[in-house]
């Protein structure tokens, strides 16, 4: 079996500090077990996810999350979310503070060895490929997506151009991970509102406009299950990789995989207690030794 590609299916719920430290663990491992490339489809519980550089008392509404109350000890949080609590998390890549949860958006993750895929090395050529790969895949079911800003993708909604979805990214061990989301649902937005204050730097076009008036979601016709297919298929064909007739042949947790699985669960454990539910990387950025 080729280890060409990888596809990271959604799964059972999973804490932020959990699925952050996948994301790590993977891309320290890409480069070690020769592969070149991965997707992952997940989702987070309800979650404040904080980019690398931010300051979490800037972004985050006291009202609403106490951080000073904030209950997290490094290796008593467990895997499985707790549905009563709101999460907060930093993460590895840069970018601003972003709010999710089960149902109001889905995140999707972009794995490249760039010593394979030596035109991604460039950050801006490996957004503006990455980021249309994610333009393809909506455009198979009919949505117009743009490039805006950085690295985010908007819709032109009544003729104003609002987020659909931001990424950001890290690199480690020569490998690429570009991380994005989508809203699925308005809901969301609402609850973004809640939780998040104005953020304190924002792209030229978003012209201060309120989180409501800034950010739009997917229509109702569109497909989850449809797109998480296109977005494989969009990627391989990137690769120059057959359309197979099914993923099961290169899952994660296919029987070819399983060096590579057993050694990312491995290393995410540790980096999960030691490093992203820890509250002194949450709140400081400091990782302990």
């Amino acid at each position: 079996m080729s280890l060409d590609f990888f596809y990271f299916p959604e799964t059972s719920l999973r804490t932020p500090y959990f699925n952050l430290a996948i994301e790590e663990a993977i891309a320290l491992n890409l480069n070690k077990f020769q592969i070149t490339a991965g997707v992952r489809v997940w989702k987070n519980p309800k979650s404040i996810i904080i980019g690398l550089s931010e300051d979490p008392y800037r972004n985050i509404k006291s009202s609403i999350v106490d951080l000073s109350k904030l209950s997290l000890q490094n290796g008593l949080v467990g895997k499985k979310p707790d549905q009563n609590t709101c999460y907060v998390a930093r993460r590895a890549s840069g970018g601003g503070t972003v709010f999710h949860n089960e149902t109001g958006n889905i995140n999707y993750s972009f794995y490249f060895n760039y010593d394979v895929r030596k035109e991604l090395y460039p950050v801006k050529d490996s957004y503006d490929i990455l980021l249309g790969l994610v333009t393809k895949s909506l455009r198979k079911q009919g949505f117009l997506a743009e490039f805006s800003g950085k690295s985010d993708l908007t819709f032109i909604v009544n003729g104003t151009q609002k987020k659909i979805s931001g990424n950001a990214q890290f690199r480690k061990k020569n490998c690429i991970v570009q991380h994005g989301t989508l809203i699925l649902k308005e809901e969301l937005i609402d609850q973004v509102t809640d939780v998040l204050h104005h953020p304190p730097e924002e792209p030229e076009y978003r012209k201060n406009r309120s989180h409501r008036e800034f950010l739009t979601s997917l229509p109702k016709e569109f497909s989850l299950e449809i797109w998480k297919k296109d977005l494989v298929d969009v990627t391989r064909d990137y690769l120059g990789l057959r359309k197979p007739p099914d993923f099961s042949e290169f899952s994660f947790f296919s029987k070819g995989f399983s060096s590579f699985r057993k050694q990312v669960l491995l290393d995410s454990e540790i980096i999960r207690k030691k490093k992203y539910q820890n509250l002194n990387y949450i709140l400081n950025r400091e990782i302990p030794t």
